[in-house]
């Protein structure tokens, strides 16, 4: 018999040597982008959907906490179902992600961009994509084709992309040797699979999850949330940790798990907080983080964190796939390219 979720498992573990190779050209996107004036732009523009949309978060987070850029959000419809013009964005930088780099919408916005004079950088992992032929700056992922269904080399690739992109708007670079410890970090978080297998069998049952994270973690909850949806048929939603508490959090007292992401950033201890105060209310909370959690993630820049993070989400979705009997290669009802438009 067939293991459930072999293809999806096999492209996770291509994941350290695939962050190793990005983390290897960082430098070089980021002074490609600064050739292209980047660091002069007014703004970053996020255009994207799914799992692409969850890596972009990285980079907008990234783009204001660290040069003060400010981020939009380019909603698709507005220009496509609408007739609004992006002329409004012809000074800034347009990030335009998606993984196959030919979603008609993404594709067609992104150029009716450039045609209005923004600087457009795609990140997909198809060079000969039309994304990429619209692109100023195509960044090609280059980690090989993924099969399974569900996002997953692709994902942790795009939010390292995204935060050179980041880098070249302004602000303090990342070291050299937290890029290159990337790599050897993804290993053992996939060579650590006990914590997670445990954390799967224990939250199998339940239909419905919470998964809350702030700062840069924001981005690894709303994408493990994605991740549950699609493979385990799990009602999972993302949220901000302080957006949780703002209603949402009655959720856990309705017998609903949380589950916490949490690295060194000054915005993890909000995220800490709260599951500590749930936990001592009898609720089932259950935090994955640096330091004492029921998951660990290595200690590293706060933005390579939520990389780490979004592993720990991925093992999370194959475990409680794999405890429901589901096989989350070939999820029902999806396929590996959708084309709206």
């Amino acid at each position: 018999m067939t293991e459930l979720g072999r293809q999806m498992s096999q492209e996770m573990d291509e994941q350290p040597a695939a962050l190793a190779r990005i983390a290897d050209r960082f430098e070089a996107i980021v002074e490609e982008l600064l050739r292209h004036g980047a660091e002069s732009r007014r703004g970053l523009a996020v255009l994207a959907r799914g799992s692409s949309d969850n890596a972009a978060r990285v980079a907008s987070y990234a783009a204001q906490a660290r040069s003060g850029t400010p981020v939009s959000l380019l909603t698709p419809s507005v220009y496509t179902a609408y007739g609004q013009s992006p002329a409004a964005y012809a000074s800034w930088l347009v990030l335009a992600l998606s993984q196959s780099g030919r979603t008609p919408e993404i594709v067609d916005l992104a150029a009716s961009c450039r045609e209005a004079g923004a600087l457009v950088v795609g990140v997909t992992n198809d060079g000969d994509s039309p994304l990429a032929a619209v692109s100023d700056v195509p960044v090609v992922l280059g980690v090989g084709e993924e099969k399974a269904v569900p996002a997953t080399k692709t994902v942790t690739a795009q939010m390292l992309a995204g935060l050179a992109v980041a880098t070249a708007l302004g602000g303090p670079r990342i070291s050299g040797g937290e890029l290159a410890a990337l790599g050897d970090q993804a290993r053992e978080v996939l060579d650590d699979g006990e914590s997670m297998q445990a954390l799967g069998g224990e939250l199998a049952a339940f239909g419905a999850m919470a998964l809350v994270g702030r700062g840069f973690c924001d981005a690894a909850a709303f994408e493990s949330a994605l991740k549950l949806q699609e493979t385990a048929g799990v009602a999972a939603h993302g949220f901000s940790t302080a957006d949780f508490r703002h209603g949402p959090v009655h959720l856990a007292h309705a017998g609903v798990p949380v589950i916490g992401f949490a690295g060194d950033g000054p915005a993890d201890d909000d995220t800490r907080d709260l599951i500590g105060a749930l936990r001592a209310d009898g609720r089932l909370a259950r935090l994955i983080g640096s330091g004492d959690a029921d998951a660990g993630l290595p200690a590293t820049n706060p933005e390579l964190t939520t990389i780490l993070a979004t592993i720990r989400g991925q093992q999370l979705a194959l475990a409680i796939s794999r405890a429901r009997g589901i096989d989350p290669d070939q999820p029902e009802g999806l396929s590996k390219v959708t084309p709206t438009v």
